[in-house]
């Protein structure tokens, strides 16, 4: 008996910006016992209408089952399985930092290191705000863990697809 493979997918769903869609687009997520690693949602480009980024765990016919409710849902206009290859994802993290007087200029040296800005920073605190992908950031929070990180909020996964 063979294990099924079971990999994150990554959704794009265009809505009408209603009352109760992102509701009911969950709540389909949790009747249908889908793994919902990711949820991010936002304005787009056009008035009335929302994008949604979704992070699906789940085999290939579990993904294939997702797309095709969602498909079903009154506000869902468009939805795309988006494959690395054809598409751009990045998180947004800030990160706050408590070095040490003298760890201060290592923080900054690697934030510089992975194209991580800091935007604000006080006597105590330096906050490193970074927009990549996922195991860039991972490895950016590890660099950062030994000089006291006390803080981490992330934004989820966006992505957007580039070309045909």
């Amino acid at each position: 008996m063979s294990a099924v493979a079971t990999q994150q997918h990554t959704i794009v769903v265009l809505v009408q910006n209603e009352t109760g869609t992102i509701n009911r687009l969950v709540s389909m997520f949790r009747r249908r016992g889908f793994s919902l690693a990711c949820f991010s949602a936002g304005d787009c480009e056009i008035p009335g209408f929302s994008r949604l980024t979704l992070v699906v765990n789940g085999d290939d016919e579990a993904l294939r089952q997702c797309l095709r409710q969602l498909d079903k849902l009154i506000d869902v206009v468009e939805v795309q399985d988006l494959k690395p290859a054809q598409s751009v994802s990045r998180e947004l993290a800030l990160i706050r930092v408590e070095p040490a007087e003298s760890d201060r200029d290592a923080v900054y040296a690697l934030a510089s290191e992975f194209m991580a800005r800091t935007p604000k920073a006080t006597g105590t605190s330096i906050v490193v705000e970074i927009a990549a992908e996922l195991d860039t950031i991972e490895r950016c929070i590890a660099a950062l863990k030994p000089h006291n990180v006390v803080e981490i909020v992330r934004t989820g996964t966006i992505a957007i697809r580039v070309g045909d």
